[in-house]
């Protein structure tokens, strides 16, 4: 099996070393990753100045190239210039700190997993509800699992599995669920500052709220120690209101 392995956190990212570490033990691991930190850039790509590649090395044989741009960036370029031939998966992870509900549209980590589906390639996002986890272990126990699931041939094709993980011991996790996307949400705000020459800037500032109350939702299943695995994919026009739209223009 030959996997593509991205994130958002940059490919110097404990996250990412975890996640080669777990799909090293399946097949062959191309980790094709941002040069730095790239949260909430979205589903964004580069197209108004180059995009550089280096080869980058870590302990225990972590070998990869890390990419002046976007996880989207990452995806395309692993592909098309990087591999010889498609991966026949894409993984994208282990991002710090969840990616849950209304969020996700904001994720270089779904983003990252999203365009290996829209490349025809089963894609899994992996993201922990921490960002200072003590380890990794349970981490690698749920990629472990999904890994062998689409080497089974059970990861559907231009979706991504959002699958974000409880931080938690091994022994606590409960399971996994299938969920659907929540509505938890960022309430954010801008603090204004001053800097020392006196111009004014803007630091954006919020708190998450959460108000999901079952387990159809991804939040309250991680809430809960479980797993949550949301299917999520690229095609977004909302089929139920075209009739209304077409009713309106009558």
């Amino acid at each position: 099996m030959k996997i593509l392995v991205t994130n958002d956190d940059g490919i110097y990212s404990p996250g990412i070393y975890s996640l080669w570490e777990a799909a090293k033990e399946f097949g062959s691991v191309f980790v094709v990753a941002p040069d730095s930190q790239k949260s909430a850039v979205g589903h964004s790509i580069t197209i108004s100045k180059p995009l550089f590649i280096d080869k980058v090395t870590r302990e225990n044989g972590f070998k990869g190239f890390s990419i002046s741009g976007s996880p989207a960036d990452c995806v395309k370029i692993g592909i098309k210039k990087i591999l010889d031939t498609k991966p026949d998966l894409v993984l994208s992870g282990v991002n710090l700190g969840s990616n849950l509900g209304n969020n996700i549209i904001y994720s270089g980590t779904i983003a990252g997993a999203m365009e290996g589906a829209m490349q025809d390639i089963p894609s899994i996002a992996f993201s922990l509800d921490s960002f200072n986890p003590d380890s990794f272990k349970t981490s690698k126990m749920v990629i472990r699992k999904l890994i062998r699931l689409a080497i089974e041939n059970k990861i559907f094709k231009k979706h991504v599995w959002n699958v974000n993980i409880p931080n938690c011991a091994v022994e606590e996790l409960k399971g996994f669920k299938a969920t659907e996307q929540g509505g938890q949400y960022f309430e954010d705000d801008f603090d204004s500052r001053i800097d020392p020459k006196g111009n004014r800037y803007f630091w954006m500032t919020g708190e998450m709220i959460d108000n999901d109350k079952n387990f159809k939702s991804d939040s309250f299943a991680v809430k809960n120690n479980y797993a949550s695995i949301t299917p999520i994919g690229y095609h977004i026009s909302k089929q139920s209101s075209i009739q209304k739209i077409k009713d309106i223009l009558l």
